[in-house]
């Protein structure tokens, strides 16, 4: 199954409620991630009842073991999808002169997908769209990522580059009307969600 990164806030946002309202201090040991983190429900409950046994526990995350997980998930629900030609080490093709509406940058899929599209000559302009933060500016939170996953934070002043705070189940997205504009009358534009598959 398929979850954007708007679903995986959900399941986190279920899973603290049940929490707080069962182990308080567990909830605690939650993390931002943790959907990506735990991306298959035998993670998931094995790690939920680990914390609810022992709310002082501690799981360190690797990264590299994580990204090896999700490309074995991802490769296992795609065999059998036609095969592309690689662009730059994207198996994805980019058309020309494509404009991108990309959710959930700040996340681990969400940033290298950011990146491949900067780097894709063909791609004219990308819309980077995420929940509004009080703690940093999307900007900082979009350096702060690319550095966690050895990104090249470089891409991240290409002239192509929007960035965009908003929300999805909100009229016109809450975005202002020019840029609700200019993003709803592109021909060209493609939506893209940061996804896990589990």
């Amino acid at each position: 199954m398929a979850i954007c990164s708007l679903q995986s806030a959900y399941i986190r946002n279920s899973v603290l409620r049940a929490l707080r309202e069962t182990k308080p201090e567990a909830a605690r040991l939650v993390s931002t991630s943790f959907v990506y983190e735990c991306p298959t429900i035998e993670r998931m409950a094995t790690f939920l009842s680990k914390i609810v046994a022992d709310p002082h526990f501690t799981q360190g995350v690797d990264l590299t073991t994580r990204g090896k997980e999700l490309q074995a998930l991802v490769d296992k629900y795609t065999e059998g999808f036609p095969s592309y030609l690689a662009l730059n080490g994207s198996a994805y093709p980019v058309p020309h002169g494509n404009v991108y509406l990309l959710t959930g940058t700040t996340g681990s899929l969400g940033s290298n997908m950011l990146a491949q599209l900067l780097e894709a000559p063909a791609v004219t302009r990308v819309y980077a769209f995420n929940r509004p933060s009080n703690s940093a500016t999307l900007r900082a939170r979009q350096v702060s990522a690319f550095k966690q996953r050895g990104l090249n934070t470089d891409l991240l002043s290409s002239e192509k580059l929007v960035y965009v705070e908003g929300d999805l189940n909100a009229p016109g997205f809450a975005l202002g009307g020019r840029l609700y504009g200019e993003v709803s009358i592109s021909p060209d534009l493609r939506l893209l969600a940061a996804l896990i598959i589990t």
